[in-house]
């Protein structure tokens, strides 16, 4: 793993309509049109990944390794949902973002999130021992 840039303060934010394919009962983790929870955590990581995206070194990427936000209100179909993160600890290879998504009417999720950067090869290298 190279040298990374990756600094507290660090943030991104992307918002998403919720639609028909967004819901739970879409994803199948509910039976109700609204914001699965599923595709909140992958709002969650692709917004944390967004955030640090630019300063990692070539070759270099992060994976997630602990997701913990509370789903506290349900977005319908229809709602626009904006998610926030932000680096709040950066240990050697370990990035925490505090995390905050949101909708017209307040909180939907809060907590936070973790990545570790890692050499995308010996990372595959090591996934892939696993088959023999």
């Amino acid at each position: 793993m190279g040298d990374t840039m990756i600094t507290v303060g660090m943030h991104a934010e992307k918002t998403l309509i919720v639609g028909e394919g967004d819901t739970a009962k879409s994803w199948g983790s509910g039976t109700l049109p609204v914001l699965a929870t599923p595709k909140m955590i992958l709002m969650v990581e692709e917004t944390a990944m967004a955030a640090i995206s630019g300063e990692l070194p070539e070759g270099d990427t992060t994976v997630g390794t602990l997701v913990d936000v509370k789903h506290v209100s349900a977005s319908p179909i229809g709602s626009e949902v904006r998610c926030r993160v932000e680096v709040v600890e950066v240990d050697r290879a370990r990035i925490r973002f505090s995390v905050s998504v949101t909708d017209a009417s307040g909180d939907v999720g809060t907590g936070f999130h973790e990545r570790f950067v890692v050499h995308s090869d010996k990372f595959m290298a090591k996934a892939a021992a696993k088959l023999g």
